[in-house]
């Protein structure tokens, strides 16, 4: 009986500990914020030890939002959406949203970057407020 009791701690520890996400690192937030537009226009590979998948965007008339979502590889959870903002007539801006865990730090430099680039910050945070909700949502029925 003990070694049933057993059996079944250390598979619900392996569990929950393959569920758990590292956080994002700043050298991954750099790379989403910065590096993934340098990587485009110079014909690069994806970053080392990474992979990127496509994930539903969203789009008007004037403007549209493209996801990337990053993985380590190996591993099945995101650490990192990249966010790809455009606007008709105006170069992409690229922005970085860390893991949930991520330090306090890189939340506050991805809060930072929202409104910048923009004349209108509070149309263009209703569009990203509206763009992410997609995201959430897609990641919440496990198709983002």
């Amino acid at each position: 009986m003990r070694y049933y009791i057993l059996l079944i701690l250390l598979l619900l520890t392996v569990s929950m500990r393959a569920q758990m996400i590292s956080p994002t690192t700043e050298d991954e937030y750099n790379y989403g914020a910065v590096g993934y537009k340098i990587q485009l226009q110079a014909k690069l590979d994806t970053k080392e030890g990474y992979h990127l998948k496509d994930a539903e965007g969203c789009e008007e008339s004037e403007r549209k939002m493209e996801y990337k979502i990053m993985y380590r590889d190996g591993e099945t959870q995101p650490c990192a959406v990249i966010a790809i903002f455009t606007k008709i007539r105006q170069a992409p801006l690229y922005y970085c949203i860390p893991t949930r865990n991520a330090s306090p730090a890189l939340w506050d430099k991805f809060y930072k970057s929202l409104t910048a680039g923009t004349d209108n910050p509070a149309s263009q945070l209703q569009f990203f407020d509206y763009c992410f909700a997609r995201l959430m949502m897609g990641f919440a029925s496990g198709k983002p």
